[in-house]
Parts: C-alpha cells; sequence; structure tokens
C-alpha cells in the first residue's frame, strides 16, 4: 500500500522459505525469473524475524543463485503489526480524507498512532448519508524499518509495502474474473500463519490473519507420533516414513485440517456477524500448505464450498521448461504471494 511504481521483484520473506519473482514490464507480463529457498527453522516467529542472519542467507543465496539484478523490491507484510479496517467515514475529497485519517485511525489501531504508517484505499464513495466506505491500513513502522534496514544490507532498494492479504487478492483479480456479487475467499495458508481475505466486487470485506499454518501440522507429528522434524515434513508431503503407521499419520491430520477448518469458520461468521453477507460462494487456497495432500477436498466437504488452488500465471505468459518436473499446478501455490508483490511494479 506504500510506495510508487517501479520495476521490481516481489519478495515473500516466509517462515519456511523465501521467495522471488520477476515479472516483465508493460501491461502484458511475462515470467522473468523467480526462485524460491529455505529460511532456517524459527529464523521468523509469528511474522517476526528472530535470526536475522539467517534471513539475510535465505535472500542472498536466491539472488545469487538465480541471478536476480533488478534492486528496486516489494514486500509484503502480515501479523499483529499490521491492522486492516474497513470503516465509514464522512464523505470528502481524496485530500480531505488522507488529512482526516490520521484521526480516524485512532479509533481502530492498538498502538502509538504517531508509531504506525497509514494508507488507505475508498472502495465505496457512495456509502449511505454522506459516507464513504474506506479500507485502512496501518503498519508499525518499526516492522517497516527493520526490513528497510535488512534489504538495504543486500543492496535492495525497497520501494513498496503491501500486505499479504492484498498481494493475493492483488493475483487473483489479475487472473480470474469473478462475477461482481460473487462472494470469494482468499486462504492463504503459509509455514506459520493463514491469511484469510474475503472479497466481493474487487474490494475486501474482511481479511485476518490466523497464527496457526503448516507448522502445527509439523509440530503435532512431532509431538503425538514421535517422528523428527525432517519424518515430519516428509509425512506432511505425504510419504509416511519407513516403519510408522499411515492411521497414526492419519489421525493427526484429520485433527490439524479440523483445526484449521474451525479457525476458518470462525473468520467467515465474523464476516457475517460484522457486514450481513450471505455464505462465501467460492474460495481459491495458496500458500504451501494448500499442497498438503486431501487438504483441499477436506475443506470442500466441510465448509461445503467449491474450492481449487490459484493459479498465479493463468494470464501471465511463462516458459513451462522454467517450472522443471514439479510444474507450475505445483509450485505456482508457492509462488502466489510473491507474483501478487511483484505485479505492484510497472
Amino acid at each position: 500500500m506504500f510506495g510508487k511504481k517501479k520495476k521490481v521483484i516481489g519478495l515473500d520473506i516466509g517462515s519456511s522459505q523465501t521467495k522471488m519473482v520477476e515479472l516483465s514490464a508493460g501491461k502484458t507480463k511475462k515470467l522473468v525469473n523467480y526462485g524460491i529457498s529455505k529460511v532456517l527453522s524459527d529464523a521468523i516467529v509469528e511474522g517476526e524475524i528472530i535470526d536475522r542472519e539467517a534471513v539475510l542467507d535465505s535472500i542472498r543465496s536466491l539472488i545469487e543463485s538465480k541471478g536476480f539484478t533488478t534492486k528496486n523490491v516489494v514486500i509484503g507484510l502480515a501479523g499483529r503489526d499490521v491492522i486492516i479496517k474497513r470503516i465509514t467515514m464522512d464523505r470528502m475529497s481524496e485530500a480531505d480524507t488522507r488529512e482526516q485519517i490520521k484521526w480516524e485511525a485512532e479509533q481502530y489501531v492498538p498502538f502509538d498512532i504517531n508509531e504506525v504508517s497509514l494508507d488507505f484505499d475508498v472502495i465505496n464513495p457512495n456509502f449511505g448519508d454522506n459516507q464513504q466506505e474506506v479500507i485502512l491500513v496501518a503498519a508499525k513502522n518499526e516492522v517497516i524499518n527493520n526490513l528497510s534496514s535488512l534489504l538495504k544490507e543486500l543492496n535492495l532498494n525497497p520501494v513498496i509495502v503491501d500486505t499479504t492479504a492484498f498481494a493475493i487478492q492483488n493475483v487473483f483479480e489479475y487472473n480470474y474474473a469473478p462475477a461482481p456479487d460473487e462472494i470469494i475467499c482468499l486462504l492463504h495458508i503459509g509455514a506459520g500463519m493463514t491469511v484469510i481475505n474475503v472479497i466481493k466486487g474487487g474490494s475486501s470485506l474482511s481479511a485476518r490473519d490466523v497464527y496457526y499454518g503448516v507448522n502445527a501440522f509439523i509440530s503435532k507429528l512431532q509431538k503425538e507420533i514421535g517422528f523428527n522434524y525432517d519424518d515430519a515434513i516428509n509425512a506432511v508431503k505425504g510419504t509416511v516414513p519407513v516403519g510408522a503407521s499411515q492411521d497414526s499419520v492419519q489421525g493427526v491430520f484429520e485433527s490439524f485440517i479440523s483445526d484449521l477448518g474451525t479457525q476458518i469458520e470462525r473468520s467467515l461468521q465474523f464476516l457475517a456477524s460484522v457486514t450481513g453477507e450471505e455464505k462465501v460462494n467460492r474460495m481459491y487456497l495458496s500458500g504451501g500448505g494448500a499442497l498438503i495432500p486431501n487438504l483441499l477436498e477436506y475443506l470442500k466437504r466441510r465448509l461445503g464450498v467449491p474450492i481449487e488452488l490459484i493459479n498465479p500465471f493463468k494470464n501471465i505468459i511463462y516458459d513451462p521448461a522454467m517450472f522443471g518436473p514439479e510444474g507450475v499446478e505445483l509450485t505456482g501455490s508457492i509462488l502466489a504471494q510473491a507474483t501478487g508483490l511483484a505485479l505492484r511494479g510497472e
């Protein structure tokens, strides 16, 4: 939300992987380059960088191994230090709204208003009696400054700071054309966090970050079955370690997916209570967690909603050979946020 458009790299710093995507400039987008590298376990916890050097190494290895040369980057934020609120305020010009937004934000932002960066988007200028609906975004300056200084150590220039929720919305809207009255839930399942953004007619109705993701599944496998970390990772991917019980792994999966389903249902119930909107019409999944075997089918049955994996390159030109044997179907889900961030460039 913060910054001007330039030729950029979309940089998604996740708690298990770093992802970078570069697209061509111009109206018709082409995938120029991408990369994925691991981040050491516990280097990032609940969106907070704990091991700065591990994160630097992850980004540096991508730049060097994939040959990225573009220095301008767009980064995404999520978690407790980012607030996204749909609010109403008096109808006024954009300039007056910008002046007034700080005072409006004080009602909704649980931080010192002088310690945050604010941005907004007027999504309905004619709401009710002389009112307008606005999406308010606030992020702690400390978080933005820490990320900026980290990237500058790598000679990178952060030109735009966006949010995970809006990056996924951006890549969805670039590739899909839902009906104006269709309610879409975008579910991004990461390692430590799941981001839920419900949209209608190009606007976000509700965006929430839930601290529950793939790491919870890994932790359950370690605690309840006794797997080491590597065996737990393999089990999450669908490969049960030799000598382990398939039934026991299935039981842990069902426990994990039940908890995740509950988190999603609560978010959708909150949406209904706040906006009065009816049931979600369709859901799109992204993130590494979306690739857990059987997860998509389970959520279909539980939520009773058509669900599919998002394809961030549906309307983007790419060479299929870039994705190797895994193909774009698997890799694309992991790159969704980075691609949405890269689309913010020229």
